[in-house]
């Protein structure tokens, strides 16, 4: 028995373990061991060619499964008392619809924008691609130049505020206002060229519907989520023939689908090992660990910091790789120690997140939500430091609630009771 058919014993061991503390599939434990387990069942696989990885790689990304886990353990230990305070109702005394129709009109007078500096920036690309192909690599340049900072606010910031306007929207109910507002979102996600907001907005609003249903154990998910996973896939294959170069891969149109989607899934591992091996191939010029409090510094001219690119180096496993798991730049930072209590931190953090949305809060489901994306790319990269981001959605939130809070006569609102029971005076005898 190898090394690497232990490391998958280990983890169907904290699957099942983590599963069973809670019975959720929204356990951010039990996603990062899941995740973690699927990378390395398709690793073992050999459905792609890929380099090996050594089983000191293998130790570090089990110790910190395990690290993760123990970090869910510790926030369970929390008092109850204390995660069911709400900072807002559960349910809403009223529907701000006019705050709702407001957030609506701007995201649709934003939309044209949207289109047009995309294909403003198609423009600078190359090639004969389609537009969004051409804006992709526009974009690519931009951040290998550190340049994606100075683009426009709108090609930079709608997409990620129409997703959280519709999770927002959908804490309280799906209206027409939350449709229009999420297909504004799903539009802005194909718009921005990326895939990542594809599964931000997905995997948020599947989230927010486990919670509000109770939906999260594994056979009530697997009911539930079927056709929000159809839908991720069909549109992350899809994008891959719209903006990626498929020239030189054989077998088809199946053949390139799978061959994208493997590397996704196993490169990142593979991309690990390589910095595991050879350090000093990679040298920390700007520290990504902590660049919320160097960046912050940095703004306040307290200190002199710039931002690492968001490009990383190509490594070849033998396919070209630039991402590298969660692991990398703690492991090159602070050590083999200091990623494991990272990883400690961030597994009891996102837990106590889950546990506080379990309680029913409007404000912490709407916080949740978003940030199972964090758990959901361990295999391929690192969001847990983006402190920054946390901040303006929850920013976002506190603002919509507290405003939608309001009894003015400038936003109208109506009561839910009065939408239960529209005559009162009828129901009495």
């Amino acid at each position: 028995m190898s090394f690497l058919d232990v490391t998958l014993i280990l983890f169907l061991i904290l699957v099942i373990l983590n599963y069973g503390a809670h019975r959720s599939v929204l356990y951010p434990p039990f996603i990062f061991c899941s995740m973690w387990l699927l990378d390395l069942i398709v690793f073992r696989s050999g459905l792609i060619e890929v380099d090996p990885v050594h089983n000191n790689t293998l130790a570090i990304v089990a110790a910190g499964a395990v690290s993760f886990s123990a970090g869910g353990l510790l926030a369970g230990l929390a008092p109850r008392r204390l995660l069911s305070i709400h900072l807002f109702p559960p349910k809403p005394k009223r529907t701000p619809h006019f705050l709702r129709n407001l957030l609506m009109v701007i995201l649709l007078c934003g939309l044209p924008v949207m289109f047009y500096q995309t294909w403003r920036l198609s423009l600078l690309g190359s090639g004969d691609g389609s537009i969004l192909a051409q804006a992709r690599g526009a974009m690519v340049k931009a951040a290998e130049n550190g340049e994606l900072p100075d683009q426009p606010f709108v090609l930079n910031y709608f997409t990620p505020i129409a997703i959280s306007i519709s999770l927002l929207l959908a804490t309280e109910k799906k209206d027409k206002q939350f449709w229009i507002v999420t297909v504004i979102a799903f539009i802005g996600c194909i718009l921005s060229t990326g895939r990542g907001g594809f599964l931000l907005l997905i995997s948020g609003l599947s989230t927010i519907r486990m919670l509000q249903t109770k939906q999260d154990s594994l056979q009530s998910a697997m009911r539930l989520l079927r056709w929000p996973i159809i839908l991720f896939l069909t549109m992350y294959i899809g994008l891959i023939f719209t903006n990626k170069n498929t020239e030189g891969i054989n077998g088809g149109v199946t053949g390139i689908a799978t061959y994208f989607v493997l590397s996704y899934i196993v490169g990142p591992l593979a991309g690990f090992d390589v910095v595991v091996q050879q350090p000093a191939k990679f040298v920390v010029a700007s520290s990504h660990t902590f660049q919320f409090p160097l960046y912050l510094g940095a703004t306040l001219h307290l200190i002199d910091y710039t931002r690492p690119p968001l490009i990383d180096t190509f490594v070849f496993v033998p396919f070209p790789a630039n991402v590298y798991t969660i692991y990398k730049w703690y492991f090159l930072e602070v050590g083999i120690l200091g990623t494991l209590a990272f990883l400690l931190l961030f597994g009891f953090a996102h837990s106590l997140f889950y546990l506080k949305a379990k309680q029913g809060g409007r404000f912490s489901i709407y916080l949740f939500a978003p940030s199972i994306l964090s758990v959901l790319l361990v295999i391929s990269g690192d969001t847990y430091y983006d402190i920054g981001a946390l901040l303006r959605v929850a920013a976002l939130g506190l603002l919509y609630f507290l405003i939608g809070a309001m009894p003015f006569r400038l936003l109208p609102t109506i009561k839910v009771s009065q939408i239960e029971n529209p005559h009162p005076e009828s129901s009495s005898v």
